[in-house]
């Protein structure tokens, strides 16, 4: 299945890159206060900055210019300061989390720190030119329609040229992963290339109140949001600047540079300040969200506030058949479909280990609904999983991989999109084995139903038979092939998709086709042709068959009786297979 799958993806996003996305134009920052340029900016200017280093409450600490340094990237300057003063002095320098907190100089606005040294002293810093962070408007914001109120929920030689910033390193904004596990945390945390901090359950993020009429200043601390609700992923930083028109800049450099995004943003609590031998940081958590940030560039981040945009909401549900417990997560994350793609296999399977309180072997029975705009009725898909190492892993492969072909689809856009999977798991292995086939001994005649049994055993139980018929085909000569297997082992490859002689073209026939893919409780039976010199009139049509997607191959065997699925609740394992044999003429109606 899963290759099946495979084909399916790559079919699809040989098309997507194919249509571009409209953008709005792009708008001057017209700061709310004064600002300086970065050419009046001398060595031996003092100025104060600001943060927050406890709950809510913006406090100062002064700073001193050292120099100003230039770049041949992005941002093309930056301004070495020194900090002290006791605010630094209690958090031990300049800390993760104060990426975004405003400079002034004269009561004007010079920039915000964004990048600073590990292992070092942590007082010295440099700080991103508000001139450079206001560039990131000289890009436009994707076209989307931004919600109003709602609820949720839930360098150093010629060869080899490196900016100033590389080399220092920017203040890695703190991010905060709530309602994972470890493993499912230290995945993203890989695959985003951020260091992260995991919250523990006595931290209450899961529900975020929206607050559209929200007032913030410069130095406030802010969260943006990948995930909220009963997953949590947040990274913490600082307010630098506000607009006439509503727009505010933050961090003085990028978050994950993904360019023009939809990722929320919160006003944030901070717990504390944790001094560290690399670089202190803050623990930070959300509070409410008050807006939306739509740029994500190299010199800041920047959106709107009083604005909110679409999310993907996902729920996860558990029946523990051995304990009786039942338990229900939901949580929503940004309408960005690639990173999701890149992420949700960590995601459920973190969330999974915290509601399941265990790893290990197991049986599961998933339940898969998709819905959404263009899916009047949603999609559903039921199936079930068996591992003997990690059922956690192995149960949410096919959920993932239908899932990105769903929504990465290149024929409409399914916003809002939700996916909601229930589960009902037991620690037993509920396999069922496989093991025996019996079939006509006797040569059979063209266009006669035969009779076959499947001999099945459940782990470590008593044996069970039964009985099925086929038809073999009218036209029949030769030898055939009777097959039972269980769903998926040795499945038929999308032979059409593979070989390009068809295409998908549409969003239902895309659900036609993940709706013909064999599931691991199904035992199915069928009827082959095994390539004798002496073959059947019918095999002639193969190649015009093979050509055909897989579902009107499957629906056309089933109709004429030589395919049989039986539905169990078991994970069905194995594969057998016998001839028969077909002789004289075609039986008489």
């Amino acid at each position: 299945m899963d290759r099946f799958l495979l084909r399916i993806l790559i079919s699809l996003l040989l098309i997507i890159f194919c249509s571009s996305p409209s953008f709005a134009q792009p708008k001057i920052f017209n700061s709310k206060v004064p600002v300086m340029p970065v050419e009046d900016i001398k060595a031996g200017m003092e100025g104060v900055a600001y943060t927050v280093i406890k709950g809510q409450k913006v406090v100062t600490f002064p700073v001193k210019v050292l120099s100003v340094l230039p770049s041949a990237d992005l941002p093309h300057k930056l301004i070495l300061i020194q900090a002290y003063g006791p605010v630094i002095e209690k958090t031990g320098g300049i800390a993760a989390g104060m990426s975004g907190s405003p400079v002034f100089i004269n009561g004007k606005l010079v920039g915000a720190i964004g990048y600073g040294w590990h292992f070092s002293e942590h007082n010295k810093g440099l700080v991103t030119p508000i001139s450079e962070m206001a560039s990131i408007w000289n890009w436009p914001d994707r076209a989307v329609e931004l919600k109003g109120p709602i609820k949720i929920s839930i360098e150093s030689s010629d060869e080899k040229k490196e900016s100033n910033a590389k080399k220092a390193g920017n203040l890695s904004t703190p991010m905060t992963i709530y309602g994972l596990s470890d493993r499912g945390a230290s995945g993203i945390g890989q695959k985003l290339n951020v260091s992260y901090s995991m919250l523990p359950g006595s931290f209450n993020v899961s529900s975020l109140p929206v607050n559209l009429n929200a007032k913030l200043i410069p130095g406030d601390a802010v969260s943006v949001l990948l995930a909220w609700g009963d997953v949590s992923i947040a990274a913490t930083g600082t307010l630098t600047a506000l607009s006439t028109d509503g727009r505010f800049l933050a961090f003085a450099h990028p978050f994950l540079n993904r360019g023009a995004v939809y990722y929320p943003v919160a006003k944030a609590w901070i717990h504390d300040v944790i001094p560290s031998l690399e670089a202190p940081f803050k623990i930070g958590t959300p509070t409410e969200i008050v807006g939306v940030v739509t740029q994500d560039r190299p010199q800041a981040i920047g959106g709107y506030l009083g604005k909110i945009p679409p999310a993907f909401d996902f729920s996860l549900s558990m029946k523990d058949k051995d304990t009786g417990k039942v338990v229900k997560k939901r949580f929503q994350f940004v309408n960005d479909p690639f990173l999701l793609s890149n992420l949700l296999d960590n995601i459920l399977v973190g969330l999974w280990d915290n509601i399941w309180e265990r790893k290990g072997e197991g049986t599961a029975k998933v339940d898969l609904e998709i819905e959404g705009r263009s899916l009047v009725d949603g999609w559903r898909r039921s199936n079930i999983f068996y591992s003997d190492k990690d059922l956690g892993k192995d149960m949410f492969s096919e959920a993932i991989d239908i899932t990105k072909a769903i929504m990465l689809n290149p024929y409409y856009e399914i916003n809002p999109f939700g996916v909601h999977i229930d589960v009902e798991v037991t620690q037993e292995p509920r396999i069922l084995l496989i093991e025996g086939l019996t079939v006509p001994k006797e040569p059979l005649k063209p266009g006669e139903p035969f009779e076959i049994t499947v001999k099945m055993r459940p782990f470590r139980g008593r044996a069970v038979e039964k009985k099925f018929v086929l038809n073999m085909p009218e036209d029949a000569v030769g030898t055939y092939e009777v097959v039972v297997r269980g769903g998926g082992i040795e499945e038929p490859s999308q032979e059409s998709l593979l070989q390009g002689w068809r295409a998908i073209t549409d969003l239902k026939e895309l659900l036609r086709e993940l709706d013909s893919m064999e599931a691991n409780n199904e035992l199915v039976v069928e009827l082959r042709y095994d390539g004798s010199p002496n073959r059947a009139p019918w095999e002639a049509k193969a190649e015009e068959q093979d050509k055909r997607l897989l579902s009107e191959i499957k629906k056309e065997k089933m109709e004429k009786g030589l395919l049989k699925v039986y539905k169990s609740n078991y994970y069905v394992d194995g594969l057998l297979r016998k001839l028969v044999k077909v002789s004289g003429k075609q039986r008489n109606n």
